[in-house]
């Protein structure tokens, strides 16, 4: 079975006719990038909140094809949601972070972020000269994890 073939029929079981679906697969160095699409309407049973159902099914993905694909690392995005997903998480750390250089206070978020997110919002910060006397933490374990923008110390 490709990786085609699999979501393919992934996506027919969750009630997406066939000739609605397109994926794509594209080999990129060590990345394998996979690009499904789906009908607007449908893409929310296959995104869930903020990501998560494609997270998972990125992580079956992988579990199901790591064998044939030993050496490469696969992505699964849906409709640009990882795009879009890049872009709102750019636009919120740059609103905390001005509001952080306006009240002196630091923030930290109250949602829990995956560790590529996470890993979005320091980069982000860190690339803006706007932000150079602010920093990025993130402390504690596993779905406990919080980001904190604040001064650095």
């Amino acid at each position: 079975m490709t990786i085609e073939t699999f979501l393919t029929q992934l996506s027919e079981h969750c009630g997406v006719p066939v000739d609605e679906t397109q994926v794509e697969v594209t080999e990129d160095g060590e990345y394998l990038r996979v690009v499904m699409t789906v009908p607007q309407d449908d893409s929310g049973v296959f995104i869930g909140y903020h990501g998560e159902t494609l997270d998972s099914l990125q992580r079956v993905t992988r579990i199901i094809f790591q064998e044939e694909y030993p050496d490469h690392k696969i992505t699964v995005n849906l409709n640009e949601y990882r795009e879009q997903r890049q872009e709102r998480l750019k636009e919120i750390t740059e609103s905390v972070a001005d509001r952080v250089l306006e009240t002196g206070e630091s923030y930290t978020f109250n949602s829990h972020f995956p560790a590529h997110e996470r890993f979005i919002i320091h980069s982000s910060l860190a690339a803006n000269e706007k932000y150079v006397e602010l920093e990025s933490v993130s402390e504690g374990d596993s779905r406990n994890r919080k980001l904190t923008i604040q001064f650095k110390a």
